[in-house]
C-alpha cells in the first residue's frame, strides 16, 4: 500500500511537486506533479527514499539520483485523490 506525504513547497523551496508516495513492499517511489501526472520509480529501496527526504535540493536529487538509476514511468496521478 502506498503512503502519500505532502511536501510543503514553501518550506522546501521547490514548485515542481507537492506530494510523494512510497510503497515499501513493491519498492515504488512516486512523485506527483502539479499537472496531474505522476513519476513512478521502481526498485527503489527505503534508504533511497530517506535520502530523498533529507536532501536539501530535492529537484536535483530527482535529476541526479533517481532518473539515471531507476526505471520509471509517467502516468496519471490518480493516487493523489487518496491524500486527506
Amino acid at each position: 500500500m502506498m503512503k502519500v506525504t505532502r511536501m510543503d513547497t514553501n518550506l522546501w523551496g521547490h514548485e515542481s511537486f507537492e506530494y510523494v508516495g512510497y510503497d515499501k513492499e513493491a519498492e515504488i517511489f512516486s512523485i506527483f506533479l502539479p499537472e496531474g501526472c505522476c513519476l513512478s520509480f521502481t526498485s527503489v529501496k527505503e534508504q533511497v527514499v530517506f535520502s530523498f527526504l533529507l536532501a536539501l535540493d530535492k529537484e536535483s536529487f530527482i535529476l541526479q539520483k533517481l532518473i539515471p538509476f531507476f526505471p520509471f514511468e509517467k502516468s496519471s496521478g490518480q493516487l493523489i485523490s487518496q491524500v486527506p
